[in-house]
């Protein structure tokens, strides 16, 4: 293959190869072939599919096989397990089985490595049992295959897991399209679907390729011919494939050997690691030192660790931060949390990583615990290592585990050297540290970033709020009054509904009088507050519960009695037809606690009684209705706290970032870092709404804490105040939502608006609006005890009062608040949130 072009797609850069026919060049190439069998399941004929693979082996024609390891049917001693992996066993140049993922083009880098993992291990279970050494077929292939997608994301995921091979199957004929990526892993995308023929027919479709040449059989297609017929035509099948009537000789292999040929460039990785008991004497510490260093000079990199005689397992934390120095050791992982600093931050720099451990080759990649298991052969004989390397690993990645105890005399260390030397020679390796291995090798990208930051800064953002002394009791009492003269300033004396912002500046006063069932709710949360706080009185409380109640009855739409999207608060019941599903979650969630509250309970069940609510949800999912039409609600942030609203009224319904079931702690938290990834920026609420007023579920505790973490890092190496949420501002596009972006690398504080304008996602609209919430200040006072939290409520309490409530935000570039512009919902949170650290 002579021509390479760049192609830059799904974020890395592939090389896309072609070649050169054989009518067009100079010199006859041979035709690397792969054949590959796919439709094997628990309704394949295992009888059939026994003809055609020994057929097919008696020709010489190697084949790929293609199961998906998600079969329960399938166990080792099933009739088509049997006649797969005795053949696999036979003749294991000419016949082998590689797993099938359906999706794997779709997923994320993380998600890539967990089922690249999963898979060879399912699959080895219902071929042979993992622990059987028959499995090693497997794991030796490297070799993974999906179906093709109109885009697929980088496989920069896969190598982690020991794969370098994608085959990316066609529904139907495509043009073939190799791809070598820059982290060493080759994709083949398409090839020709073929279907066994009677001996004596020719295959006119076998065209040549300037390409590999890729032909998909199908076992479902096997019953289509004559059980007596089948071992003849899948041996014509073999010999047309194998020797063409024209065009170039061909190379038939095996899906696991396509990096070997051509222009692929094949490379692994050794890594070289060395174990210190941990009993070692200074004199052994400092002579693995200078042998380190020696190795060093010569361009042969290498880490160490202490291991004591009781450890089983070499398992170490591998910081993804930060470079080990020459002389410091990895760190064993049950020391983690000892490891000392001098300060909390840079104990996070020493978390931020993953857990490896040396493994066996059949164990390789990322497993449920996020454990990155890594091939190892652990040397015992200094005169044997490049000869262990080659039988243990083959040309596979791996990592050399070398103990100091074999390195006692200068001859045993030159041995060693010498060794490592010709491996770094053999134009195959690259020699490493074992630091260095997992960094090259560990999934990254954007949602494993905030999910490693979020796992490091853990063990210090974990306090519960404390109970607040008698000083900070006055203070927060001081900023309750505050805040509820937003209430009693601009609350309609007649309606009882308070304006949803009001603009108090004396040139351009005004009153934003129509109000949504969120603005409703909040003013009912504000007023629970309030009389908790005694900033009012009972009768106060009734009398203006009494008002709004009948304010919010609804409106019959299309049949359905439902409440209003917005209504208006100068006039009585007076809105549109439209009703928001988002909104009445928190409507719901407001009249649920004034339901249940002593002055007031039962007071709000006749009111939900009467709505047709259960008419908005379909399949479990809340939709809104716009002009007739029902809208689903599911891709937002609101859904989540929605569906608890509901529920807590017992309606059923479904929440997007309910994706924690039956996966471990890692792969479930990934999943819903994914899915937020795909709905937007995230802020302060309506996530933490929910630790007020239901309780926190896990879903929301870890994105609570994802929130917390990415704005206490950006304080920690920046000096920003950054607290994003929600809310109102004077000006064009007049509402904002503000948070972090999953999706994006590092933290991005991104912000989008109701419909998601484009002209507002600009970077410079970004920097001029970003804003520190008031109301989201308050929110993580009563969630979170920290530093950052108490800093932050200070400068908002400092910076943010108004004559009228809290002003809705501060600028985080001028730090200037919008002195003469407030709203409903920042005031009654912080009531809210103050009623709840008073409590």
């Amino acid at each position: 293959m002579k021509r390479r072009t760049f192609l830059k797609w799904g974020g890395a850069a592939p090389l896309l190869l072609s070649g050169v026919s054989a009518a067009g060049g100079t010199a006859v190439k041979p035709q690397n072939t792969l054949v590959i069998l796919d439709g094997l399941d628990s309704s394949t004929s295992p009888p059939r599919t026994a003809i055609v693979l020994d057929a097919f082996a008696r020709s010489g024609l190697p084949v790929t096989c293609l199961l998906d390891p998600d079969q329960s049917q399938l166990r080792p001693n099933s009739a088509l397990s049997r006649a797969l992996t005795e053949r696999a066993e036979r003749t294991p140049g000419l016949m082998q089985v590689v797993p099938w993922v359906k999706q794997l083009g779709g997923m994320t880098p993380y998600s890539q490595a967990r089922a690249a993992y999963d898979a060879r291990r399912a699959l080895a279970a219902i071929l042979w049992g993992n622990d059987a050494p028959q499995s090693l077929h497997i794991a030796a292939s490297q070799t993974i295959a999906c179906d093709m997608r109109p885009v697929a994301m980088a496989p920069s995921g896969l190598r982690a897991s020991g794969i370098r091979n994608v085959l990316m199957r066609p529904a139907v004929d495509a043009g073939v399209r190799p791809e070598a990526w820059d982290n060493g892993v080759v994709r083949i995308i398409g090839g020709q679907r073929v279907q066994l023929q009677p001996s004596q027919t020719a295959y006119s479709s076998l065209e040549n390729q300037s390409v590999e040449r890729v032909y998909y059989l199908s076992s479902h297609d096997f019953s289509n011919l004559p059980l007596a017929r089948l071992q003849a035509a899948a041996t014509a099948f073999a010999q047309q494939v194998l020797f063409p009537d024209e065009g170039p000789w061909v190379s038939a292999i095996l899906a696991s050997d396509i990096q070997f040929r051509d222009a692929y460039d094949y490379q692994r990785y050794v890594g070289v690691h060395f174990t210190l008991r941990s009993d070692a004497t200074e004199k052994e510490r400092e002579a693995l030192m200078r042998f380190r260093q020696e190795l060093a000079f010569e361009g042969l990199s290498s880490s160490f660790s202490e291991k004591s005689s009781a450890e089983s397992n070499f398992q170490y934390w591998a910081n993804l931060k930060e470079n080990n120095p020459l002389d410091e050791p990895l760190t064993a992982l049950g020391s983690l949390g000892q490891v000392p600093s001098s300060s909390a931050h840079a104990s996070t720099l020493k978390r931020y990583g993953i857990a490896i451990e040396l493994s066996q080759k059949r164990d390789v990649g990322l497993g449920a615990d996020n454990t990155l298991r890594i091939p190892s052969v652990h040397v015992q004989n200094v005169r044997t290592v490049s000869d262990t390397l080659q039988a243990s690993m083959g040309a596979a990645d791996s990592v050399l585990s070398i103990p100091t105890e074999i390195l006692q005399s200068k001859a045993h260390q030159k041995m060693v050297k010498d060794a490592l030397q010709a491996i770094q020679n053999d134009g195959l390796s690259q020699v490493i540290s074992l630091s260095d291995y997992v960094g090259r090798l560990v999934p990254t990208d954007s949602y494993t970033t905030h999910f490693r930051r979020t796992e490091a800064y853990q063990p210090y953002i974990s306090q519960q709020p404390q109970i607040p002394n008698v000083a900070e009791r006055e203070m927060l009492m001081n900023d309750a009054k505050v805040a509820w003269s937003y209430f009693e300033k601009w609350t309609n004396p007649k309606t009882g509904l308070c304006p949803a912002t009001a603009n108090f500046s004396k040139t351009n006063p005004r009153l934003h009088k129509a109000v949504t069932m969120w603005d409703v709710g909040s003013h009912i949360f504000a007023l629970l507050a309030a009389v908790d706080l005694k900033l009012i009185s009972e009768q106060h409380f009734r009398n203006a519960i009494e008002k709004i109640l009948p304010n919010i009855a609804g409106r019959r739409s299309q049949g359905r009695l439902l409440p209003q999207g917005w209504i208006v608060t100068n006039k009585f019941k007076w809105g549109n037809r439209n009703f928001d599903g988002c909104d009445a979650g928190r409507l719901l969630a407001a009249l649920y606690s004034l339901d249940t509250h002593p002055l007031s309970k039962g007071l709000a069940t006749s009111t939900v009684a009467s709505w047709d609510l259960k008419d908005v949800v379909s399949d479990g999912i809340v939709h809104s209705v716009e002009e007739g039409a029902l809208v689903s609600t599911f891709r937002s942030h609101c859904a989540h706290y929605a569906a608890w609203a509901f529920r807590i009224w017992g309606i059923e319904a479904k929440s997007p970032y309910e994706v924690l079931k039956g996966k471990s702690a890692s792969d479930g938290q990934m999943s819903l870092l994914e899915v937020c990834g795909h709905i937007g920026p995230m802020g302060a609420e309506p996530l933490l709404m929910e630790a007020l007023e239901f309780g926190m579920s896990p879903e929301a505790a870890y994105l609570a804490d994802v929130l917390f973490a990415a704005q206490v890092e950006e304080y920690d190496e920046t000096g920003r105040l950054i607290c994003v949420s929600e809310g109102p501002i004077n000006s064009r596009p007049w509402f904002l939502y503000q948070g972090l972006q999953f999706d994006a690398p590092g933290r991005v504080w991104a912000i989008d608006t109701v419909g998601g304008l484009e002209e507002y996602r600009t970077k410079a609209f970004r920097k001029e609006h970003l804003a520190i919430s008031s109301k989201a200040a308050y929110l993580w006072s009563a969630y979170k005890d920290h530093a950052w939290s108490e800093k932050l409520l200070s400068f908002v309490r400092e910076t943010a009062q108004t004559p009228y409530g809290f002003a809705s935000s501060i600028n985080e570039q001028t730090r200037r608040p919008s002195s003469t512009y407030s709203d409903i919902n920042t005031n009654a949170v912080i009531l809210q949130s103050i009623a709840a650290m008073l409590k």
